[in-house]
C-alpha cells in the first residue's frame, strides 16, 4: 500500500518557500473622532502579496469580526460630525501606532457605499510601505448623506450592508520623465563659442542672376524697322 508521507517529507521545504514568499502584512481600522476618547486599532484583515514586479499581485482576507466592527462603528459615529473611519497598514517593525501609515474617509459615507479600493503603494524593495482607501459612490462636494428628522427619527439607527465589490490594487514607484536638455553650442579649441556663419542678403544671394537679368534687357535687340515704318505711313495717310 503506498503511504503519501514520503512525497509530503519532499514537498514540506517547498512549501515553507512559498509561504516565506507570500509575505503577510495587516489592516487594521478605527473610528477616530477629536471628542472620542483615542481607540486602539482593531484587525481588519491581513493582506497577502504573491509575485514581484508588473506581475506582483495583492488580496485581503477579511478578519472574522469585520462585519460587526463596522456595524460598531457605523453607530458609533452616527451623530458625530466629521468623525473619520480610518484604515491603517501596520509596518512589521513598528510597534507604535503612530508609525502606522493612515487612510481616512468620513464616516457617515460607510452605511451608503457599495464598493472600496486599496491602493497599496510599493518602495523600491517591492515593499508596502503605504495605503490609499476610498469608498463609493460619493458626491463630488464629500458631504455626508442628509435625512430629514423626521425620517431619522422614524428610522432609527442607520443599519450598515457589508460593501461587497472590494478591490486591491497595487502601485511600485515611477519617476518622472528626464527634462530634455539643450544640446550646447560647439567651441572651440579655447573653448570660445563658434561663431555661425552670418546668413547672406537676399542681393548676396542672387546677385549673379540679376547682373545676368540686366545685362540681358541691356543687350535686346531694338524694335523690327518694318514696324516702325509702318506707323510712319500710316500717320501720313491720315
Amino acid at each position: 500500500m503506498f503511504s503519501p508521507l514520503p512525497l509530503l517529507l519532499l514537498l514540506l521545504p517547498a512549501l515553507l518557500l512559498l509561504a516565506q514568499a507570500a509575505p503577510q502584512l495587516r489592516l487594521k481600522h478605527r473610528i477616530f473622532h477629536p471628542s472620542l476618547p483615542a481607540a486602539p486599532f482593531d484587525d481588519r484583515a491581513t493582506l497577502l502579496l504573491s509575485g514581484s514586479g508588473p506581475s506582483a499581485e495583492a488580496r485581503l482576507v477579511p478578519s472574522e469580526t469585520l462585519a460587526d466592527d463596522l456595524l460598531v462603528y457605523t453607530r458609533a459615529a452616527e451623530g458625530l460630525k466629521d468623525a473619520l473611519y480610518q484604515v491603517a497598514l501596520e509596518h512589521p517593525a513598528d510597534t507604535q501606532q503612530s508609525q502606522w501609515a493612515i487612510s481616512s474617509v468620513l464616516a457617515c459615507h460607510l452605511p451608503y457605499s457599495t464598493s472600496e479600493s486599496f491602493t497599496i503603494h510599493l518602495d523600491q524593495n517591492g515593499d508596502p510601505f503605504s495605503l490609499d482607501y476610498f469608498v463609493g459612490p460619493v458626491p463630488h462636494n464629500g458631504a455626508c448623506p442628509k435625512r430629514g428628522r423626521k425620517a431619522a427619527a422614524e428610522a432609527g439607527p442607520v443599519d450598515f450592508k457589508p460593501i461587497a465589490n472590494t478591490t486591491v490594487l497595487l502601485r511600485s514607484p515611477s519617476f518622472p520623465p528626464l527634462p530634455q536638455l539643450r544640446v550646447p553650442p560647439p567651441v572651440t579649441a579655447e573653448g570660445k563659442p563658434v561663431e555661425q556663419p552670418r546668413e547672406k542678403s537676399f542681393l548676396e544671394k542672387y546677385w549673379m542672376y540679376i547682373a545676368i537679368a540686366l545685362v540681358a534687357l541691356t543687350l535686346a535687340p531694338a524694335p523690327a524697322e518694318e514696324e516702325a515704318a509702318g506707323g510712319r505711313g500710316q500717320g501720313s495717310g491720315g
